[in-house]
């Protein structure tokens, strides 16, 4: 049912189950850098020349009061990746961290990253191709990816949560904790 009047409704999932991370203090954002397109984007070097890799964007008064500085390596994690790691199912792993980048302009309490890096695949690791071994560039996969701690939707298992209105991906919905690596 819709109510045809904005009002404020919590976070639920695909059964309407509404959904409670406490402890997880942090909004997660991303975004696309505005010199980024879809998912090719990463390991572009015209683009890596303009950025060599993102950042864990976050308030400058939440990097002070966690403790962290500029540059130091966070971790994120969420309730339904607890170790913030990307497995890959090819028997290797990826922690989902970055490096902190403090800025005035982010709601404290919110974290952001961008879209497009920290992925393993797009010419970033080693990949056998008929038999031969193309090598891989390491800076095609530098800074930070956080698709693999987006909330997943337990009703349907799979899948981060959606948007009941549009029916897309819920980007902004996951809470997340930032823990120095």
């Amino acid at each position: 049912m819709f109510a045809g009047l904005p009002l404020y409704e919590p976070v639920r999932d695909a059964a309407g189950r509404e959904i409670r991370d406490d402890g997880h203090e942090f909004k997660l954002i991303t975004f696309k850098e505005v010199f980024g397109g879809q998912s090719r984007t990463p390991g572009n070097y015209w683009s890596l020349a303009q950025l060599p890799e993102n950042f864990v964007l976050l308030n400058t008064a939440d990097v002070r009061r966690l403790g962290l500085q500029d540059g130091d390596m966070v971790r994120l994690t969420s309730a339904t990746n607890p170790d913030g790691v990307w497995e890959l199912r090819n028997g290797k792993k990826r922690p989902v961290a970055g490096r902190v980048r403090a800025i005035e302009g982010m709601r404290p309490g919110v974290v952001a990253a961008s879209w497009h890096y920290g992925h393993w695949a797009y010419g970033a690791s080693d990949i056998v191709v008929d038999g031969k071994t193309v090598e891989g560039d390491a800076r095609r996969g530098t800074g930070i990816c956080p698709n693999a701690v987006m909330r997943v939707d337990e009703s349907v298992g799979v899948g981060c949560l959606s948007d009941p209105i549009g029916g897309s991906a819920s980007f902004y919905d996951t809470r997340v904790k930032v823990v120095k690596a």
